[in-house]
């Protein structure tokens, strides 16, 4: 491998194998920095669980199956604001830990998961305002979209009830806006998509140059010009190959259920302990191998989107320089 990576644009295969090989030489570090923003987020979940049980939301459960929701309101609400802003952090650092050891890798380079997080950590106030900018631009439709048609619901509702003084709102009103709805959620979709392939080198653009948030966003643009067709296309092989992994995972998991089954036989009283045991172990495993499959899906992107970077800069500007630190 030559030391700042490949130097002439490569085809789509070429950059399919070395996706593979990248993943595969840096699969250690990449699932160190995948797990991260998993377990912090079920660190945060035990956190509210463990708020709502020592607020007595369980004590009296299945004897009051509708327990009082405001107990629910005043503790998840205040969490939920305070998981945003959390969660901007995480994957600020989650994107340039993972971004970074991407770009390393695809210039030839190892770096160890503290290493990435210590670069994130010293660039977090431009991962996190990048990634804040990259999802507002992707989601703001659809949250528009959303707010415009919760208000016009509610409009078409009210007003035969305010006209008639007091009368049941006609239903055949709200029944117009369902085609109109699907239409723009579609427009929305589609929109999503499109502005997530533009900025899909958002991330490498930053690390590798060493440039603003908006400069990173406005630099995707000029890269992907063109080429969003194939980094679709590659996006799309990428998660094939991952879910026929998982499918492969998941098959020999029922095949072994289905042997331990019959071991078992008609003798379940029997062996009630080592069911319940193996069905427990059973469990955790299949947990930690999402996880695992989906940190090194997280992963293979990063790396994907850092090679594809590569391959149209070579394309856009013909030359390739080693990354700014």
């Amino acid at each position: 491998m030559p030391p700042f990576g490949h130097v002439m644009p490569m085809t789509f295969g070429q950059i399919l194998d070395r996706i593979f090989r990248l993943t595969r030489a840096n699969i250690w570090p990449f699932l160190a920095i995948g797990i991260f923003p998993i377990f912090v987020v079920i660190a945060f979940e035990a956190v509210v669980f463990g708020v709502l049980f020592l607020a007595g939301f369980f004590a009296h459960f299945p004897a009051h199956p509708n327990p009082d929701p405001t107990v629910v309101l005043w503790i998840v609400v205040p969490f939920f604001l305070l998981f945003l802003p959390l969660m901007f952090v995480v994957y600020g650092l989650y994107y340039g830990a993972s971004t970074y050891t991407a770009v390393q890798a695809d210039h030839g380079m190892k770096v160890t998961a503290n290493e990435a997080f210590r670069h994130a950590w010293s660039r977090l106030g431009r991962y996190i305002w990048l990634y804040v900018l990259r999802s507002l631009i992707i989601a703001i439709p659809i949250m528009v979209m959303a707010l415009l048609f919760a208000v016009g619901g509610l409009l078409l509702g009210l007003i035969p009830a305010i006209s008639s003084q007091g009368a049941t709102p006609d239903p055949a009103l709200l029944f117009f806006l369902i085609p109109l709805a699907i239409i723009f959620y579609i427009g929305a979709i589609v929109y999503a998509i499109i502005m997530g392939l533009r900025y899909s080198l958002a991330f490498p653009a930053c690390a590798h140059e060493n440039i603003t948030a908006v400069q990173a966003l406005k630099r995707s643009g000029k890269l992907t010009s063109g080429a969003k067709g194939r980094i679709f296309l590659m996006a799309l092989v990428i998660y094939a190959i991952g879910y026929a992994a998982m499918m492969i995972v998941y098959a020999v998991g029922m095949f072994l259920f289905a042997i331990g089954a019959l071991a078992v036989g008609g003798h379940v009283q029997a062996h009630l302990v080592l069911a319940i045991t193996l069905a427990v172990i059973a469990g955790l495993v299949i947990l930690i191998l999402i996880f695992l499959w989906t940190a090194l899906l997280m992963a293979a992107y990063s790396i994907a989107f850092a090679v594809i970077y590569r391959d149209q800069c070579l394309r856009k500007d013909g030359l390739m320089t080693a990354p700014v630190l």
